[in-house]
């Protein structure tokens, strides 16, 4: 019988454990074309989900584009946000607010990343230009926009915006940071995991922040991001705004 443990020759690569990394990364962030339709429960913790023709297409653009993992972390996102808003007796448009729970987090792919976006900004314009392109009115795919690129701002700002606004960054806050227990119970919240597993989604999730740190560290100057981004790119944060305030082509 032929031992199947090998040598490596002499001038074989090693693989760096940032190499593995971004291996680990390509694939996860890699569309899985052709996936077939997900099977959307009609409600969950007494919140229902939209069945229009906009969220049923947005419910699977996002299944062919996420991993298992964050296509649920998005689904969760919606229904802690819906329970969220209901405590807060806030009515929403179900819609626009799916269609942006759905694909809050296409910037994180480097499918949809452009070159220096912020991922929020990047998953907004995705996320419009799908809606757009699915019949949704310029109102909207605007309203779309800002709840993706709002998602994580802070609260001060986001209680000037749109209803969708305030449900995904509730949703997306309760879903990585944990419920508040006097807007979500510990039942409902259960209800919703028991839905839509979490799948290793602390550890999935943090590894596709550093990756996109990593790839864009600048991109997410005053964001939520920033502080992941500054300890995991240090130096490309060399410059201080006294420097850039200074060098500004003015005398004075």
């Amino acid at each position: 019988m032929t031992n199947c443990l090998c040598s490596l020759p002499n001038n074989a690569p090693v693989l760096t454990r940032r190499a593995v990394l971004a291996a680990l990364m390509a694939f996860i962030c890699t569309p899985r074309a052709g996936r077939a339709a997900p099977e959307l429960p009609d409600q969950v913790a007494g919140i229902h989900l939209p069945r229009s023709a906009l969220a049923l297409r947005a419910a699977q653009f996002a299944s062919e584009n996420y991993p298992p993992f964050l296509f649920n972390h998005c689904m969760r996102t919606y229904l802690f946000g819906a329970v969220a808003m209901q405590h807060h007796q806030s009515s929403y448009h179900a819609d626009n607010a799916f269609v942006a729970a759905s694909l809050h987090d296409l910037g994180l792919l480097r499918a949809f990343a452009t070159e220096q976006g912020s991922f929020e900004t990047d998953g907004a314009d995705r996320a419009t230009r799908f809606a757009s392109e699915s019949g949704a009115s310029p109102p909207d795919s605007q309203e779309i926009w800002h709840a993706v690129a709002l998602h994580d701002a802070r609260f001060a700002l986001l209680e000037h915006e749109s209803s969708a606004a305030m449900l995904v960054a509730l949703g997306a806050g309760s879903d990585v940071l944990g419920p508040d227990a006097d807007m979500i119970d510990a039942r409902r919240s259960a209800q919703i995991v028991a839905a839509f597993p979490r799948l290793g989604f602390k550890k999935q999730f943090t590894a596709l922040l550093v990756d996109h740190c990593r790839r864009k560290p600048l991109s997410q100057r005053g964001t939520w991001l920033e502080g992941l981004c500054r300890d995991t790119s240090p130096s490309s944060w060399t410059a201080k705004l006294a420097d850039d305030i200074a060098a500004a082509p003015f005398a004075e």
